[in-house]
């Protein structure tokens, strides 16, 4: 059980693809003034280009580093784009690869700092030793040192599964984007901080997004069938861009059943949550931006909108929650506090 009145911190990172570019922009402006945050924040979320945050941060890169990662081997890998419907539009396995590289054989229940990777397992066929065939379901996947029996994976495999979007990527091991999870990984860390035995009144969370690009229909809905659910209609005023990077069309229904950077439902609920001690670091994008984008000027968009965020409030929290955990209150807090923002 947690200790009596000790306050547990989240940091949650949604996904995006190369919008986490933002992500970690934001992240570098508030290290700037708390050079410690990452370090003294008790669990770190991911959902897919989230979960490579998390997964980088937990091995040590730090915010710059990550700004460098996304400018450099991000827009390499996404420059490598194989349009061919048929198949993915880009290697799971080097994506793997990469993790791989760094956590070799380390395992999520390993870590010394608590994690959380969200993904969605696709289900199949299993052959017990008798040989009988029988389903398994899809599921939702938490994979975390937070929980008993739900951190027996490699690293390199739960940040790879995290990001495995369908049409991007292939699955990983029957694994696809933490999206069917939900691309805000939040509400589930709050989940996982109270069934460890936190209370919700100790708990403090702030989410950083990959940018809210808001979709809507425009056309008259009523009568729809299959057909326009699935490809639109063709309305110039609607606004439901291609979720896959193979679609032709877009695909109303999937932008609606994985609207999390489309709207603000975990921010939404997380704050009912936690109230005042969350905040949600988003900047709203003046248009979609796909995840895959290399174009200079989207990634330009992206750095100065991170730059350019207000994160004051996010500061505010630091101050009241993350310091005072870890230094306590009083003078000698204060003192080190400042010192550790030097």
């Amino acid at each position: 059980m947690a200790e009596p009145g000790k306050k547990f911190t989240i940091l949650s990172f949604v996904g995006g693809g190369i919008r986490g570019l933002m992500s970690v922009t934001i992240l570098q402006k508030l290290c700037e003034k708390f050079p410690n945050i990452v370090a003294e924040t008790d669990l770190i979320a991911g959902c897919s280009t989230g979960s490579i945050i998390t997964s980088e941060l937990s091995f040590g890169k730090t915010p710059k580093d990550l700004i460098d990662f996304f400018k450099g081997g991000e827009i390499k890998f996404y420059d490598k784009m194989d349009t061919d419907p048929n198949k993915p539009a880009y290697d799971i396995d080097e994506v793997f690869g990469s993790q791989y590289a760094m956590w070799k054989e380390t395992r999520v229940s390993e870590l010394d700092r608590k994690v959380l990777f969200v993904t969605f397992n696709a289900g199949g066929l299993a052959t017990s030793d008798d040989g009988v065939v029988t389903p398994t379901p899809w599921a939702p996947v938490m994979y975390t040192n937070m929980a008993q029996d739900m951190g027996d994976v490699l690293i390199a495999k739960a940040a790879t599964s995290s990001g495995a979007m369908p049409g991007q990527l292939g699955s990983y091991e029957g694994n696809v984007d933490g999206a069917f999870f939900n691309h805000d990984p939040t509400v589930a860390a709050i989940a996982l901080a109270v069934q460890a035995g936190h209370k919700l009144e100790d708990i403090t969370a702030i989410t950083i997004g990959t940018g809210l690009m808001y979709d809507w229909i425009a056309s008259d809905t009523h009568k729809w069938g299959a057909n326009q659910w699935m490809a639109g209609d063709g309305n110039p005023f609607n606004n439901t861009p291609p979720f896959l990077m193979n679609q032709s069309t877009p695909g109303p229904i999937l932008d609606m059943c994985l609207n999390g950077t489309s709207c603000n439902l975990m921010p939404t609920l997380a704050g009912f949550l936690l109230g005042d001690r969350y905040v949600n670091l988003n900047p709203t994008l003046p248009f979609f931006i796909p995840e895959n984008t290399t174009y200079p000027e989207a990634i330009q968009l992206l750095q100065d909108k991170g730059r350019a965020a207000d994160t004051s409030k996010a500061e505010a929290l630091i101050e009241a929650y993350w310091w005072n955990h870890v230094v306590g209150g009083g003078a000698e807090g204060d003192s080190r506090r400042s010192a550790a923002r030097a």
